[in-house]
């Protein structure tokens, strides 16, 4: 068995669908099966069970796949302690970010850190914050940016803390935001619960959902048009920032700006790594330096 058998399992696992799995892989389905079938002979076991709903692991299944997952890290253990050996700042950098984070800040920071250090080879999955934790909980990442305080099995460093923000085209005093339509956009369950949680202290009822979008992206794009308001992350502002609309930082009943904590995660054994080590301490370095709110763009009713 090699590196190639023990991916293969673990993505398909992971998936819990084969054809999913298969387009991960990029081979085809009866080519996957056919390498499915290898391995439970060479085990002499069968390792999964097929099921309309996708997979599920037999208990031989599920050893094999702990085993598969430490064969996986300790090849790449060792390959970053024999690159680590040589004294240069090269390896395997394996990301997970959440979307927002991926969209406005990611793009910069890693372009920045490959330009110093061009041997580290970076590879990045971007995803809602709590798919994001469930591939470092799985060890599909060695570092995750998250977003929303999700429990993780690792290391969680604060990165910043931005503001929830009101916008709208014109401004509405809040009194009067559950006569004009909301725009509501698909999101993280956790920044729902705080927009839930918002409005149900704010209204005597739910807002008037105007349009539904799939995401901030177009919800910011609505609401330039004038065709209502919503309640978006200060990352998700976007093209936002340029004023021609109304920012308002969210407040919650007390007057308190209600914030979103980014968290950079790793475990110790990850960040034992040398290019791991080098980006961990890249990463808390630019944001000790690096202020990611602009508060010179907000504005509230009380200043009209």
């Amino acid at each position: 068995m090699d590196d190639r058998e023990w991916r293969t399992f673990v993505t398909v696992v992971n998936e819990g669908n084969i054809t999913k799995a298969a387009e991960k892989l990029f081979i085809s389905q009866p080519a996957l099966s056919y390498r499915l079938r290898h391995m439970e002979e060479n085990v002499g076991h069968s390792l999964l069970l097929r099921t309309a709903e996708g997979i599920t692991l037999t208990p031989q299944g599920e050893i094999y796949y702990e085993y598969c997952k430490r064969m996986l890290h300790d090849k790449e253990a060792l390959e970053h302690a024999l690159i680590s050996s040589t004294g240069k700042i090269q390896g395997t950098l394996k990301i997970a970010s959440s979307i927002n984070f991926a969209d406005y800040e990611l793009p910069l920071l890693l372009k920045s850190f490959r330009e110093q250090y061009p041997d580290v080879h970076i590879q990045v999955k971007t995803a809602f914050s709590h798919q994001v934790v469930k591939m470092f909980n799985s060890g599909d990442c060695m570092i995750a940016f998250a977003r929303g305080g999700y429990e993780v099995s690792g290391h969680s460093e604060l990165l910043l803390a931005e503001p929830y923000c009101l916008v709208y085209k014109d401004l509405v005093p809040p009194a009067d935001l559950a006569k004009v339509p909301f725009i509501q956009y698909q999101t993280d369950a956790s920044v729902a619960n705080i927009i839930e949680t918002w409005c149900a202290e704010h209204f005597d009822g739910p807002p008037m959902i105007g349009m539904e979008v799939n995401s901030m992206s177009t919800c910011r794009h609505f609401v330039r048009a004038g065709l209502g308001w919503s309640i978006l992350t200060y990352m998700g502002l976007g093209s936002c920032k340029d004023r021609d609309i109304y920012v308002s930082p969210l407040r919650d009943q007390h007057g308190n700006v209600v914030t979103r904590d980014t968290n950079m995660v790793y475990t110790k054994e990850s960040s034992n790594l040398v290019a791991v080590r080098t980006f961990i301490e890249y990463v808390r370095n630019y944001y000790e330096q690096y202020s990611v709110v602009d508060t010179s763009i907000f504005r509230e009713y009380s200043d009209r």
